[in-house]
């Protein structure tokens, strides 16, 4: 936990060919971003460009998130020769700034996601969720988050045993148990994730209503048996679990995957298929992609 004490924040500018930002975007989240701004840069005649400016929890060094981060541009498809750069930022600059702006997030047709420190607005209809500021992915600002819960108002049934896989802040495991779901296991492998969803479910009141883990998304398939899961956590890393995802749900189960860019739905499905599982619903939100897969059979 040594890198958790690291004080302030580290940014990552890149500077790239405007048609290259969607992969860059990506790139940047499956990281583990808590935001980015783009802008556009200076322009020659038919070569327009962009600025993309990300921040990250300071709990690692800069030199180690550099690393991660041009491995995981590369992987996107951003060349090497994208102008990658990293400096530390201190906790009183735009951090507070963010926090000062943080407004009530309407999601779906019933969800509100509040920010830490931000009131309920009266006469509120919406199933609310409260989420800390923390060094975690899931806040309900980015698209992925907001399609996993999108789909799991319409398909969650009242009683599911539900699996979050890469719980992040535990946004979605709250809104699986607010929706009526029996029972909700939250897994990350990243302690401070844990600590972070562990926040959330005390704001919520939903300490000891959520079981929450440490572990890898492999481990967790193995806890017992669910009817549906919930799976944010990037294209390559689903196409690694979904064996024992596929194990783990019972006849008739349902797992939500995100994280993934609309390019990888093809070899995703490629995947699931032998592992018996179907695709049967999936919504965009460009760059984004979700998928709804189904294992043939009734409960």
């Amino acid at each position: 936990m040594r890198g958790s004490r690291r004080p302030g924040w580290t940014g990552a500018r890149l500077d790239l060919p405007a048609d290259l930002e969607d992969q860059a975007v990506a790139a940047f989240w499956e990281a583990g971003c808590l935001g980015v701004e783009s802008s556009a840069a200076a322009r020659r005649p038919g070569r327009p460009r962009v600025v993309l400016e990300a921040w990250y929890p300071g709990r690692s060094s800069p030199g180690a998130l550099g690393r991660r981060l041009r491995k995981s541009l590369l992987a996107a498809g951003v060349p090497a020769t994208a102008r990658l750069r990293l400096r530390r930022v201190p906790e009183s600059s735009w951090v507070k700034a963010w926090r000062a702006s943080l407004n009530p997030l309407p999601i779906g047709r019933r969800f509100l996601a509040l920010p830490e420190s931000v009131a309920a607005p009266s006469r509120m209809r919406r199933i609310v969720i409260r989420v800390p500021f923390g060094q975690a992915f899931g806040t309900g600002e980015h698209a992925t988050t907001r399609l996993c819960l999108r789909l799991l108002e319409d398909r969650l049934k009242a009683g599911d045993r539900v699996v979050d896989l890469g719980t992040g802040t535990g946004i979605l495991a709250v809104a699986a148990l607010r929706l009526g779901a029996g029972s909700v296991v939250a897994v990350d492998d990243d302690p401070i994730a844990v600590r972070v969803a562990r926040e959330t479910l005390r704001r919520n009141r939903l300490t000891g209503s959520i079981r929450l883990r440490c572990c890898d998304a492999a481990e967790a398939c193995r806890l017992g048996r669910f009817d549906l899961a919930l799976v944010n956590i990037g294209a390559r890393a689903i196409e690694r679990i979904l064996p024992d995802l596929a194990r783990s749900l019972g006849p008739g189960g349902r797992a939500v995957l995100a994280g993934h860019l609309i390019d990888d739905e093809t070899e995703i499905c490629r995947v699931a298929r032998p592992c018996g599982l179907l695709p049967v619903a999936r919504l965009r939100a460009r760059p984004w992609s979700a998928l709804l897969l189904r294992r043939p059979g009734s409960a």
